[in-house]
């Protein structure tokens, strides 16, 4: 046998070896396409859901005033349950008024709620929280900016549940470096 048919013949192994190995298994759509199961976790957000109406008292550091405020918040289930969407409108003064919405839904991976606001100011935030069951409290930290001015600020804060329809809440706001304390907020909402 001659040596280049030795290497012919070795190349013909290896590749149909390679091209054994490239066959892919047939894949079942409907299977591929089935969602994952829901996370029980997501169940927890069932205690934030109907309509609330709430109270608010703003104060920016550096100043003596605090502004007040009430607004609305509608809080229902999307996508089929694995999301929370929060319609919020809150006005402040005789002509400030907050209107957006909020996102919620379970990461899995790091074990904490997941939270994407969005406000007629320009400001989006990405924030996560955790729930201690045995406080009745929701604990936030987000990150946000202006997505006109491109100011970034962070924020930390809490929300207990004083009971099935009332939750008190607080909010403190820091530039984005959290060097410098800028607006705290903290507020009462009760469902309707």
């Amino acid at each position: 046998m001659s040596r280049s048919r030795i290497i012919g013949g070795g190349l013909a192994a290896v590749l149909a070896v390679t091209l054994i190995g490239c066959q892919q298994p047939q894949v079942d759509m409907a299977e591929m396409m089935k969602p994952p199961p829901r996370p029980a976790e997501l169940d927890q957000l069932e205690m934030l859901v109907g309509t609330w109406e709430g109270t608010a008292e703003v104060k920016v550091v550096g100043s003596d005033e605090v502004v007040t405020g009430e607004g609305v918040e509608t809080v229902n289930w999307d996508a089929d349950k694995w999301v929370l969407v929060n319609h919020f409108e809150y006005q402040t003064g005789d002509e400030d008024e907050t209107r957006g919405l909020a996102v919620w839904t379970w990461d899995a991976k790091a074990k904490k709620y997941r939270i994407w606001s969005f406000d007629n100011g320009g400001y989006c935030e990405s924030a996560s929280a955790t729930y201690d069951q045995e406080t009745k409290t929701w604990h936030f930290k987000g990150k946000s900016r202006n997505t006109v001015t491109g100011e970034k600020f962070v924020g930390k804060g809490s929300s207990q549940m004083v009971d099935d329809d009332t939750q008190e809440w607080n909010y403190t706001v820091w530039d984005g470096w959290k060097l410098r304390k800028l607006m705290e907020f903290k507020g009462t909402t009760r469902r309707k």
